[in-house]
């Protein structure tokens, strides 16, 4: 199992996430070890949070949740990284990442270096979300 943990940005009121101890966009690794300009999408929408705990669908033709959002205006059209959202017994599973934008179809992750599936144990990443959505 993977772990999840909030982190509060110090610049803005907009959460960031570990996970295994990295924030999660560092999981995504360009050619000259560049990150995404990207954040954790929970604080931007309140449809956020029923998608990411799996118990409402998205609102991409896909079906993936976006994850990760524009750091500036938190809008999937300037690009998110998605992945579907997998509420099992137990646990939370976040599998089969692409980039989308709402308004044209998934595309691969482009980055060299990304995450396949991370899966956390459900009471844990559900005390994290809820925590960072009163933070929010």
């Amino acid at each position: 199992m993977n772990h999840i943990a909030p982190v509060p940005k110090s610049q803005t009121s907009r959460f960031d996430v570990l996970v295994d101890g990295r924030r999660l966009v560092e999981h995504f690794v360009g050619r000259r070890g560049a990150h995404p300009s990207l954040i954790f999408a929970l604080g931007y929408s309140s449809q956020v949070l029923s998608q990411l705990l799996g118990k409402s669908p998205s609102a991409l033709e896909s079906g993936r949740v976006p994850i990760l959002v524009c750091e500036e205006c938190g809008d999937i059209a300037c690009g998110a990284l998605a992945a579907r959202i997998l509420r099992k017994e137990g646990s939370i599973v976040w599998s089969d990442w692409a980039q989308e934008n709402g308004y044209e179809p998934a595309r691969a992750v482009d980055w060299p270096i990304h995450p396949n599936d991370f899966e956390f144990e459900l009471s844990d990443y559900e005390s994290v979300l809820f925590s960072a959505s009163r933070s929010a």
